[in-house]
């Protein structure tokens, strides 16, 4: 088994358990972000297969922020106080940010140690893009328990653009 191989493994157990909580989760907002959620993993997962397969696997750019900006401005706009009604979303998003953290983990101390540059170079890239899904699942997860807040910070508030 290699690096490629357990990578692979890793994004399709992340993708495979945002698709569940998916299922599990009643309120449709709650449902809209694990999809999303899911849909990146396995971007990410075709990227490394790809890359198994002999060609470069080169990483689709993410669209993950801007969706769920989206969605949560939209819920705010319609004076919604919360993101989802289902309580269960706020463990789900626990074990998420757990998930993003060890994924983060692997790329970075895989890349550091392969000697193969264009594994070097995917692995680096997919390690950031788990920081920023670690960076917005913990800021779900503020937005769960303070959504007035959540709504203020620079990074997803109502701003007009520069």
């Amino acid at each position: 088994m290699t690096i490629l191989d357990d990578a692979i493994g890793l994004e399709e157990r992340a993708r495979a358990y945002y698709a569940e909580a998916a299922r599990r989760v009643t309120d449709p907002s709650g449902k809209k972000i694990l999809d999303l959620l899911t849909k990146e993993e396995a971007l990410h997962a075709e990227a490394l297969a790809k890359m198994k397969a002999g060609s470069y696997g080169e990483l689709a750019g993410s669209t993950l922020l801007q969706d769920i900006r989206g969605l949560v401005e939209g819920a705010v706009k319609k004076g919604k106080d919360a993101i989802s009604s289902d309580g269960s979303l706020r463990e789900i998003l626990q074990k998420a940010m757990e998930t993003e953290r060890a994924t983060k983990r692997f790329y970075e101390e895989k890349a550091a140690s392969t000697d193969d540059e264009k594994v070097k170079d995917l692995f680096s890239k997919l390690a950031r893009q788990e920081a920023s899904h670690y960076l917005l699942v913990s800021s779900l997860a503020e937005y769960f328990d303070r959504p007035a807040e959540w709504v203020e910070s620079a990074e997803f508030g109502l701003r007009p653009e520069y």
